[in-house]
């Protein structure tokens, strides 16, 4: 069994975790809270304390800890990241393309421009961005083909790279071969700004809804309780809980 776990996939192993962990450290305090105040009582206060303690993470995931009084804070995202700012490549062919970015019909010609010494972080991305565009597509059409080969990204050129702007949106264009052989091929991209802190804000959401609904139910069987202890009838004993 051990080695079927330890040649499953990154993704099998992950969720097998997650589940032994709540088994282990979620399960084992309800266990014991069960054993006090019963299977019922004992799940409400572990949902309450569970969903109080995820707002905590999940707002510190979500807006960071400012600097206050001399206390170092955190910076915002530092939990489950989504998205990150990306080059999204749009379209390819050899040579000018109609998408529905209009620049992309005029490449290399009017509206677009060569970096400047301000954008070299954005060239050498966008440069990345396209290479392993190209060596997945290489890649996918090699193992139609015959056995499955996997190319190496830096095996494919990227030059003439033009910035230009549709509206908002940040586009490059740029040529690019194979240093196998091959034709030139020209590439278009647009600026993904991402969406980083997708999951944090879902954390949040859940945690806040999962909150309010156990609390007043974890209330309401609270003053059962209590008026059980201050005579009241309780209800009928069946055995351990």
């Amino acid at each position: 069994m051990l080695q079927l776990v330890a040649l499953a996939p990154t993704f099998g192993k992950g969720i097998a975790v997650v589940v032994a962990s709540f088994i282990l450290f979620v399960g084992s305090v309800y266990l014991l809270l069960s054993a006090i105040f019963g299977l019922r009582m004992g799940y409400l206060v572990l949902a309450v304390s569970f969903f109080g303690w995820m707002i905590i993470l999940s707002a510190l995931w979500t807006f960071g800890q400012p600097k206050v009084l001399g206390v170092t804070g955190l910076l915002p995202n530092l939990g489950p990241r989504g998205t990150e700012a990306h080059w999204q490549v749009v379209a390819a062919g050899t040579g000018p393309q109609t998408t529905k970015y209009a620049p992309t019909a005029s490449y290399p010609g009017q509206g677009w421009a060569l970096p400047s010494a301000k954008v070299k972080s954005s060239v050498d991305t966008a440069k990345t961005a396209i290479q392993k565009y190209l060596a997945q597509k290489a890649s996918e059409e090699l193992a139609n083909q015959g056995p499955e080969v996997e190319l190496d990204p830096a095996t494919f050129v990227v030059q003439d790279i033009m910035f230009a702007t549709a509206g908002r949106t940040h586009l490059v264009g740029a040529h690019a071969f194979f240093t196998g052989g091959g034709q030139e091929i020209t590439v278009f991209a647009y600026h993904d700004s991402g969406n980083v802190p997708v999951y944090s804000f879902a954390f949040l959401g859940v945690s806040i809804l999962g909150f309010l609904i156990h609390l007043p139910l974890l209330d309401g069987a609270e003053k059962k309780r209590k008026a059980i202890l201050t005579g009241g009838t309780a209800p009928p004993w069946f055995g351990p809980a």
